[in-house]
């Protein structure tokens, strides 16, 4: 059942709910890298991230994603970009050491990940999901992302999918909707927008505000009772478009999108960010919502374990902002800013000129 009122931010903030849940990817992330060979690499020779991926025949985006993860979990330690192994590691991950931990580590651990993680870094290149022009294509994985890239999801999956997003999305919608500063926007196009949680909260705390939720039919439908119990019916509205196959509406001088670039690969980001600068107006811009990575990729420990769950489950990762500005200026955006939001949570803003 969804509550009717307006959103309220919380007592205390989510982060503790956010690393506990994706602390159970440090687990399996280790065991997998032990497996893989990636300590006892690095015990023979530092080595940058692509250097890493070459000697051990991996792919590079999964290697370092995962790598990242282990630096932000002080398993490894970067030096001018190449990656060493932490005393702890050289102690406890090296299998010749006397106090080996991994027989330990690997009890318990979720066989599922440790599987999934070392696929991912046997993948080929030629294996990644992207369609033509960058645009995704349908996996053969069963990953979260596969109904938005056919551009079909049930009445069912969406109302699971609305449920999800929204319980973790409404503390970060409220910190938007407060630290975002909207005084130069009238009309919002929430690119992929869900349950429509973060229009229904920019929407109450910004009475000029008019916002649009687009999404696939299904979620439309879901997401459409979600608005309506935020009592802002007449200012948020919804419109049933497949982002990749169809046309985007006019008429919008900001886009908007939250955990959407990460769940696709770079080529198609920047299919994303070349679309929203053909419908944005001079002087339109595009907000980028995402838990950002550290400058160098290590961190913070959510945020690098959140990345690695976009490997598992969709066809992407986190960013740093600097990846994602180069995103956006690559096509065409400039005076590209970060304004942080919520804990964890950033909005990365381009403007067309």
């Amino acid at each position: 059942m969804i509550e009717e009122g307006g959103y309220d931010a919380p007592t205390a903030d989510d982060r503790r709910m956010w690393d506990l849940w994706l602390s159970g990817l440090h687990q399996p992330a280790i065991v997998a890298a032990d497996e893989a060979g990636i300590f006892t690499a690095l015990l023979e020779s530092p080595a940058t991230i692509p250097e890493l991926a070459k000697r051990l025949d991996f792919d590079e985006r999964a290697t370092s994603i995962l790598v990242r993860l282990l630096a932000a979990l002080r398993l490894l330690v970067s030096r001018v970009g190449r990656y060493h192994l932490s005393g702890e590691a050289r102690i406890y991950l090296i299998k010749s050491s006397p106090s080996y931990w991994v027989p330990m580590l690997s009890v318990s651990v979720s066989e599922w990940h440790r599987d999934r993680i070392l696929a991912k870094l046997r993948q080929r290149a030629s294996d990644q999901n992207a369609g033509p022009e960058g645009t995704p294509l349908v996996s053969t994985e069963g990953r979260a992302a596969d109904d938005w890239a056919a551009g079909r999801v049930s009445l069912e999956r969406a109302r699971q999918v609305a449920a999800r997003m929204h319980a973790h999305s409404v503390p970060a919608a409220v910190g938007v909707a407060r630290h975002y500063d909207f005084s130069g926007v009238r009309r919002v196009l929430d690119v992929g927008g869900g349950s429509g949680c973060f229009m229904v909260a920019a929407a109450q705390a910004h009475p000029h505000l008019r916002c649009t939720v687009m999404e696939l039919p299904a979620m439309c439908e879901v997401a459409g009772s979600y608005i309506k119990s935020g009592g802002i019916s007449g200012r948020v509205d919804t419109c049933a478009i497949d982002m990749f196959r169809q046309s985007w509406p006019a008429g919008y001088d900001a886009l908007f999108f939250s955990n959407v670039w990460h769940d696709w690969n770079v080529r198609t980001g920047q299919w994303l960010a070349a679309r929203a600068f053909e419908v944005l107006p001079s002087g339109g811009r595009i907000m980028l919502h995402e838990m950002l990575l550290d400058d160098d990729g290590a961190g913070p420990v959510t945020a690098a374990s959140f990345s690695l769950l976009m490997l598992l489950a969709t066809q992407g990762q986190q960013f740093t902002a600097g990846e994602l500005t180069a995103i956006l200026e690559g096509a065409g955006f400039v005076r590209v800013n970060t304004t942080a939001t919520h804990p964890y949570y950033s909005v990365v803003t381009g403007y067309k000129p």
